[in-house]
This record gives structure tokens, C-alpha cells and sequence, in this order.
């Protein structure tokens, strides 16, 4: 099966785009819209904690001129009466203005506080958002990681695990995974369910009379997958007899330049050192398992991290950061399907099967705009690169240009309570998104449309809410 534009050249990507950028659409606007409106709120409590800071300083600078004036006046009537007058005035005028003082710090920092609780909503709600298109979204995959270890839960033993994704433009995820979704990964599993002929040189023959350790081939077919972590380049695994046994054989491999190294422990021995031959066994464990995974990824529970070169994406403020590049890295792909789109109001895909049988996905394009009219102007600039305000000019105000290496920063912190005297968050520059991690280039249209073997039936493929497909010939 592979996938065709609209107009049945081939499509570079081999999932469903379209679901993928309906799912972003519907949680990217929400995510910039709730940006927006708590950076206008923290704009409010600010400009409201320096209108206060304002009237003390006035208040403050009244106080000295009329106080200065009480005091040199009865220092020149110099009676009693008139210096008790002034003394009764000054206390009574600073208490005033102390109090005063109170109230303006105890009003910035219960609007700071009422701010800061109200943008965490926000930033828990940003963080639903992006989970849901996270989950749902297939995105370009350089590396995977996956780690599963098997856990008691009662007196059955399920697998438990997480999986790391690194995708193009310094975007890295991570999910927590449910392999007991799975019916071969919900239940302990052993080496021989993988691969089978497996003897590693870890076992040892100890003599007591003659107080020597030989090394022995331990066949481990039957023994159970406790553990591991399987990434590109390296690989941990963990197997017992029994899941309940205590002792169990750890092996640590890595790939290098120079081929495969590695280690195991066990026996309560030292770490040593693996054979080519153990080495060779272990390769095609760590094979096999990423293959017998493969189902396990699909089952994506819930969002763990996102960070963007590196950096934590919620810490640290980058999720409209992460939105921007996202938008970018999408934007050639929507534009050409547009183009290659045989209906206008649409876009449009289409599936091969493997016998030549076509179908067609499409999405409405009416759809995503729809998605951008609770958007300010700012809003919608930032998804200008999609080129979705010019499928339909009436609609919405087409935004100004938007710079790949700009962008307005994520939520905003709370103001501070007396020395609030800072500007509202502005501009925020980023790294522009490598240009290696850019979706692939489409294929250059050709003469004319490739003929296609006519349709016979519809097949089982998923179609992405709110799109229709129907089957077409070409």
C-alpha cells in the first residue's frame, strides 16, 4: 500500500497526513488561542500593579511636600500647641501612607497570585492539547526508543513501559505505553516466543575441591524478558528463569564504529566481558524484539515530556515555540497537497492498495479555517505558512509574512507583587528549524495523471473524523 496526492503522483509520506493535520489544527489554535488570552491577562495584572505603584509614589511624594511644609511652619511659631499640632499631623499622615503602602503590595500580590493560578489552568489545558494531537498524530520519526520491564500488579505480572521518539527540527517526545493492550505483550514473555537457539557464554562451573570457576554456555530459551531498553545504538536486557526469581543475567550492549561491545552481570560475579559470539546472539535478540514491538508503540498512553532542542517545553516555556516549528515543518506538505488537489474546497489524498485498487481521503478545507476565527490577527500569523487565510480572502484578515526565526514567546510568568515595573513579554526569538529536518521535498508533478486500475471496493482504512473518502479510479 502506498499513498498518491490528489492528482496521483506519489506522496512522499507513507501515513495519512490529513488526519495528522486535522488533529494539530484542532489542538494548535486552542493552545495559541489560551497563549493569547493569558498574555493578556498578565498584561492586565501588570498595568493594574503599576497604575497602584503609580498613586503610592505620588501619594508618597505629596506626603514629604506637605509634611516638610507642617514642620518648618511650627518650628516657626514655636509653641506648643503648634509643635503637638504638626507631631499629630505627621503620625497621622504616615500611618496613612503606610497603610496605603500595605494595601498597594497586599493588591499586586493577590493579582499576581490570582494571575499565576489562572495561566496554570492554562498551561495544564496547553498541555491536554498537545497531548491529544500528540497521541493521535503521526509525525517523522529519526530514532525510537522503547523500554519495557515486567511488574507485579497482584498476583499476575503485566509489562510496563515508556517509548522516545526523536523527530526532524529538534523536537523530541516521550509516552508512557500500554503493552497490555497488546495480546503478545500482556503477559510475561520468553527469549524463545522471539528467537530461539540462544547460548550466551555467562554461565560458571564452580569447583569446590579445587576452588576454580569455569565459564559454561547457558541456554536461555526458556527464560523470561524482565526487562529491557532497545534504542538505535543500544540495548539493556534483563532475563530470569522465573519472574520471581531474585538472581537474573543482565546484558549491557552498544554499537559502535568498530561493531558491537558489551558486558553482563550475574551469578554475583564482576561484570564481564561479552564474546563475539555472545555479541551475535544478543544482536538478533535486540532485533527481534524491536520488531515484536512494533504494536506495542501504537498504544500511547500518555505524553511523559516534550522538549525542543533539548529543552523542556513546558519548564521552560516553548510550547508556542513548538507550535511554530511544527507549522513550518508541516507547511510545504499542506501547500502542495493544495496544489495537486483536483477540488478546491479540499485537500485530498489518495491509498493504493497493493492490487491497484485507489481510494480517496479528503479533508475541507472549510474545516481548518473554521479552526482559525476565534484567532486574533497575531493568532492566525502564526500559522500563515500553511497558506490557509488565502483559500478563502473574505474570511478571515490575511496576516503579515511570518519570519521562521521569530515568534511570540509561550505563557507568560505571573507579575511580581511591588516591583512590577518590567514590560509585558514581547518577542521571543528561536533557532530556525534545521534544514535537514524539513518534511520530505514532493515529487514534481508529472505530464500527465498515472491511469489507475478502477475501483472495485472500499477497504478498512481509518479516515480522520469530520473527512469522507470516496473510491476513485484515477
Amino acid at each position: 500500500m502506498r499513498f498518491l496526492y490528489g492528482d496521483s503522483t506519489p506522496f512522499p509520506l507513507g501515513y495519512n497526513f490529513l488526519t495528522t493535520l486535522e488533529a494539530f489544527m484542532a489542538s494548535a489554535t486552542r493552545i495559541v488561542q489560551l497563549d493569547a488570552e493569558a498574555r493578556a491577562l498578565a498584561r492586565q495584572a501588570e498595568e493594574g500593579a503599576q497604575a497602584r505603584l503609580r498613586g503610592l509614589d505620588a501619594l508618597e511624594q505629596f506626603h514629604t511636600v506637605v509634611m516638610r511644609a507642617v514642620t518648618d511652619t511650627a518650628q516657626k511659631v514655636q509653641h506648643a500647641h503648634a509643635l503637638e499640632y504638626a507631631r499629630r499631623i505627621s503620625e497621622f499622615a504616615s500611618g496613612y501612607v503606610e497603610e496605603h503602602r500595605q494595601g498597594t503590595v497586599a493588591s499586586n500580590e493577590r493579582e499576581a497570585q490570582q494571575c499565576h493560578a489562572e495561566n496554570d489552568r492554562r498551561m495544564i489545558e496547553q498541555r491536554s492539547a498537545l497531548d491529544r494531537f500528540l497521541k493521535a498524530a503521526r509525525l517523522p520519526v529519526l530514532t525510537t526508543r522503547i523500554s519495557l520491564r515486567l511488574g507485579a500488579d497482584g498476583k499476575e505480572s503485566s509489562y510496563q513501559g515508556t517509548a522516545s521518539y526523536d523527530h526532524p527540527d529538534g523536537i523530541q517526545t516521550s509516552f508512557a505505553l500500554a503493552p497490555s493492550r497488546t495480546s503478545t505483550w500482556n503477559h510475561p514473555r520468553r527469549v524463545s516466543e522471539l528467537v530461539d537457539n540462544v547460548e550466551l557464554m555467562v554461565g560458571v562451573d564452580k569447583s569446590w575441591l579445587r576452588g576454580t570457576v569455569t565459564p559454561k554456555q547457558v541456554h536461555v530459551d526458556d527464560w523470561f524478558l524482565v526487562s529491557f531498553d532497545a534504542g538505535e545504538s543500544t540495548f539493556e536486557l534483563v532475563l530470569r528463569k522465573k519472574p520471581s526469581d531474585r538472581e537474573s543475567l543482565a546484558f549491557r550492549v552498544r554499537r559502535t564504529e568498530g561493531g558491537l561491545a558489551g558486558q553482563f552481570e550475574g551469578h554475583g560475579e564482576a561484570p564481564g566481558a561479552l564474546t563475539s559470539a555472545d555479541l551475535s546472539q544478543l544482536e538478533r535478540v535486540w532485533s527481534a524484539l524491536r520488531t515484536a514491538t512494533r504494536d506495542v508503540l501504537e498504544q500511547r498512553e500518555q505524553l511523559v515530556s516534550v522538549t525542543l532542542d533539548t529543552a523542556p517545553v513546558f519548564e521552560t516555556g516553548l510550547v508556542l515555540p513548538l507550535v511554530v516549528r511544527l507549522v513550518n515543518m508541516f507547511a510545504g506538505t499542506v501547500r502542495e497537497i493544495a496544489k495537486r488537489s483536483p477540488n478546491e474546497f479540499e485537500l485530498s489524498l489518495k491509498i493504493e492498495q497493493d492490487g491497484g485498487r485507489r481510494e480517496e481521503l479528503y479533508l475541507r478545507k472549510d474545516q481548518l479555517i473554521g479552526q482559525l476565527q476565534p484567532l486574533s490577527a497575531q493568532g492566525r500569523n502564526v500559522f500563515a505558512p500553511l497558506g490557509l487565510d488565502s483559500w478563502v480572502p473574505g474570511t478571515t484578515m490575511t496576516p503579515p509574512p511570518v519570519m521562521a526565526t521569530t515568534l511570540t514567546g509561550s505563557l507568560p510568568p505571573a507579575p511580581t507583587s511591588v516591583s512590577m515595573g518590567g514590560p509585558a513579554a514581547g518577542i521571543v526569538a528561536i533557532p530556525p528549524a534545521p534544514a535537514s529536518g524539513q518534511l520530505p521535498m514532493p515529487v514534481p508533478p508529472a505530464s500527465s495523471p498515472a491511469s489507475g486500475v478502477p475501483a472495485t471496493s472500499t477497504s478498512n482504512v481509518p479516515v480522520p473524523p469530520n473527512s469522507n473518502r470516496v473510491v476513485s479510479g484515477s
